[in-house]
């Protein structure tokens, strides 16, 4: 299959990895993908440093009626000089643009509209129209977005399908912790460390996470806590003073962005997801899991989808540290439940969320609408 890729993201968020990773995935099972977005945005920066196909000559994100008319007319003869088969939109503006450049085509072809934005979709008559009569099929990636399509926008349930985000199996892989890591950390000959990586953003839920740390403290002194991330919505600065105020600092360290973060995922003797929101893909949790790693995770959107309580990792309430305290106390306390929640994480990586079968899924659904 011709598959066009719409990803006008502005930064490289999960929405962005998503649709890049399966650009890539997919042109590793044959097909030709090209990738159109604004240029030189993140998501196309990154889409040509591993490879693809992109086109720049489309403008997505602007929205004034000259820009559109541009952008339908350039996506019109790009859909026709490339004799594209199918159109997946993985935001808004591309989605509109799409369906109006369908308008003059000379044949049908298929327009996908995938969803891993948290927003609920709006339930107005447009929204109605643009998503049931002039899309094909809706992908999210989760099915608490599939399920907000079917109830606000009345769709029916065979139109809508989650197909979840998949994982680099072998760059996230199971390896030993890193030594240099540990001595640059300071982290303290036999203390068990837990970790948490996103943005520094109040919906990753980091005040949580100190104040879990904190009553994990008082009953296992011999702990490291981990976060690593840029600065957003908060600095480490303000989250260093919240640990201060504890007088919890040294059993925290604090990072910013690092060359390979897989060396930093591999000190880590548990990984947390404390969001009180967002994680439509929780990429972060993928991560931990194709690296064997028992995963301390709050329920929210994606992550009880990923995170099986009991398994390879527990499920708590967001915005609760005590009970994130207690799923961590009762992991650090049991080294075997560790190791078996671990190699069960590596095991349903492989099992539900490879590359391959993320590409493959996606095709089914290409392909079912071609036929």
């Amino acid at each position: 299959m011709n598959v066009l890729q719409l990803i006008n993201v502005r930064w490289y968020n999960a929405c962005a990895y998503y649709a890049v990773s399966l650009s890539r995935a997919l042109k590793r099972r044959g097909h030709k993908v090209i990738v159109a977005g604004d240029p030189l945005s993140p998501p196309l920066l990154k889409a040509k440093a591993v490879g693809l196909m992109v086109y720049e000559d489309i403008f997505l994100s602007y929205t004034s009626p000259w820009m559109i008319a541009y952008n339908v007319k350039r996506m019109r003869d790009l859909i026709e000089r490339e004799e594209i088969d199918v159109i997946d939109a993985h935001r808004g503006e591309g989605h509109l643009v799409a369906a109006l450049a369908k308008k003059f085509l000379k044949r049908a072809v298929p327009l996908i509209r995938t969803r891993g934005d948290v927003r609920t979709p709006k339930s107005n008559f447009f929204n109605r129209y643009l998503n049931s009569a002039l899309t094909a099929k809706v992908i999210t990636t989760c099915e608490v977005l599939r399920e907000s399509y079917i109830k606000n926008l009345r769709m029916p349930d065979e139109k809508v399908t989650t197909v979840p985000v998949g994982i680099d199996h072998d760059f996230f892989s199971p390896r030993e912790s890193d030594t240099t890591w540990k001595e640059r950390l300071s982290i303290p000959e036999g203390n068990l460390v837990v970790g948490m990586v996103g943005r520094l953003s109040p919906v990753k839920g980091h005040q949580y996470f100190i104040q879990a740390a904190d009553h994990v403290l008082k009953r296992l002194p011999l702990v490291t806590f981990i976060v690593c991330g840029e600065d957003a919505q908060i600095s480490a600065g303000q989250l260093r003073d919240a640990v201060r105020i504890k007088n919890i600092e040294e059993n925290f360290r604090f990072l910013s962005k690092v060359k390979d973060i897989r060396e930093i995922f591999s000190l880590f003797d548990i990984g947390v997801v404390s969001s009180v929101g967002s994680e439509t893909i929780c990429r972060v949790a993928l991560e931990y899991m194709s690296m064997g790693k028992p995963v301390v995770g709050t329920e929210v959107n994606a992550v009880p989808e990923v995170v099986r309580h009991g398994a390879n990792g527990l499920v708590v309430e967001p915005k609760n540290p005590q009970e994130m305290a207690s799923a961590i106390i009762e992991l650090l306390r049991d080294q075997g439940k560790r190791k078996n929640f671990g190699e069960n994480s590596r095991s349903i990586v492989m099992e539900k969320f490879t590359l391959d079968l993320f590409a493959q899924k996606t095709e089914e659904v290409y392909l079912s609408l071609l036929d």
